[in-house]
């Protein structure tokens, strides 16, 4: 049995974990890669989560800003990254369970082809959960990424509580989800 912060800090500890365990890398050179950091929970330490403005698959935009009130989980990818393919089956489960929680994943792709790529990818995938293709904005306001993919969560105030580079799988994710998704 875990107290309040003790749980609070395991689920960090398995979130981080989970999230070493492999990832791509960006095209960024490694003197400007950097560790990620990792929220503690505690709103007043938290940072705001930048916004942005970008196109969905249909054309409609997609303003972050929009989404205060629900917790977002923000995964940017990439269709030719391995790691990034084998949490989306986790995410599309974890949204279908979660959307009447608040729950709300995002995902960046950061395809060079674009659409071209991302389309045919989300068809196949059935992906459940709104898309956008990163004209550089996201990697600008949430960078330096260490590599692919990065998830950040923000909370329903709209802070980053968590940011966890590399892979996450369900089992690491979805109980922090419902922690934050209970705030």
């Amino acid at each position: 049995m875990f107290y309040p912060k003790q749980r609070t800090f395991f689920m960090l500890i398995m979130i981080t974990a989970a999230a070493l365990l492999g990832g791509c890398t960006t095209d960024q050179s490694p003197e400007k890669q950097q560790a990620a950091a990792v929220g503690t929970g505690e709103s007043s330490e938290l940072k705001d989560a930048p916004n942005f403005t970008l196109k969905t698959m249909d054309n409609s935009p997609f303003t972050l800003s929009d989404h205060k009130g629900k917790v977002v989980v923000l995964n940017v990818w990439a269709t030719w990254c391995p790691p990034c393919r084998k949490e989306i089956p986790d995410f599309i489960e974890i949204q279908k369970k979660m959307r009447d929680e608040g729950v709300l994943f995002v995902g960046v792709s950061v395809d060079k082809e674009g659409w071209e790529v991302v389309r045919p990818f989300a068809k196949e995938y059935g992906i459940n959960y709104p898309l956008v293709v990163d004209d550089g904005t996201v990697r600008q306001k949430y960078g330096p990424l260490r590599g692919i993919p990065t998830t950040f969560i923000i909370n329903k105030k709209g802070k980053v509580e968590y940011v966890a580079p590399g892979m996450i799988n369900r089992e690491a994710l979805q109980p922090a989800l419902e922690e934050i998704a209970r705030r």
